[in-house]
């Protein structure tokens, strides 16, 4: 992974934390809630559908920059969460 990669995910990482603090203990739990519930009652596949379409919604609101820097992180984690599947299962 070059320098300019590894600077750009720890960045994001670092936004992610702020709007994680930023957002109150109870709004976390009233999420949770909400989320484990659809979760339980509705299934893997809905919550997936689910969050491709907050995700692509997402991408619409944001400005371009930070668009491409959203999907390269993206590619990465999809990219860590393959290889660490494969490594995982068995053959």
């Amino acid at each position: 992974m070059d320098k300019d990669l590894q600077l750009s995910l720890a960045n994001n990482a670092k936004e992610w934390l702020a709007l994680s603090l930023s957002i109150s203990s109870a709004e976390k739990e009233a999420f949770t809630k909400v989320h484990d519930g659809f979760f339980v009652t509705y299934g893997a596949v809905f919550m997936a559908h689910v969050y491709r379409l907050t995700f692509e919604h997402a991408l619409q609101s944001m400005p371009e920059q930070e668009r491409s820097r959203l999907l390269v992180t993206f590619r990465e984690a999809m990219g860590r969460a393959i290889d660490e599947h494969y490594t995982s299962t068995p053959s």
